[in-house]
């Protein structure tokens, strides 16, 4: 991706934007972490290790895109976690990220309101471009 792109999306996003990882992973964390850096340069990027950590900061703090891994020590996420999610920042874009087969799982979290589901597998830049595109673009 070329420095003008990464800036397209800059500039589509209020100044600051803040992006939350949460997924038990840590090298998940650190690649997607990287990506969101290079794509939108002014992010700041926070991260959580299992669920209730993810909705303890939720809470506390106003966010603009979630990435969300969908099975994470002390609860996994399903349909009705995006609801919540939204419940409490209703304007947050929510974009699940899993192992798990993507064909079987997807229609049910957009329905719930995620915009984008990242299966790890695939070509998770591309992947994650995509999803800045649908959120912000």
């Amino acid at each position: 991706m070329t420095v003008t792109k990464a800036n397209q999306y800059n500039n589509k996003m209020k100044e600051g934007a803040r992006v939350l990882i949460a997924d038990d992973n840590e090298l998940m964390r650190m690649v997607m972490k990287g990506y969101f850096r290079k794509l939108i340069p002014s992010s700041e990027v926070f991260e959580t290790t299992n669920l209730p950590d993810t909705f303890e900061l939720l809470n506390r703090e106003k966010f603009d895109f979630l990435l969300l891994d969908i099975n994470m020590p002390r609860g996994d996420s399903n349909p009705n976690t995006v609801r919540k999610v939204h419940a409490i920042q209703p304007e947050i874009k929510v974009c699940m990220f899993t192992g798990n087969d993507k064909t079987t799982l997807e229609k049910q979290y957009t329905e719930a309101g995620a915009i984008a589901f990242i299966q790890k597998d695939e070509d998770m830049g591309l992947a994650i471009e995509d999803a800045l595109k649908i959120a912000f673009g």
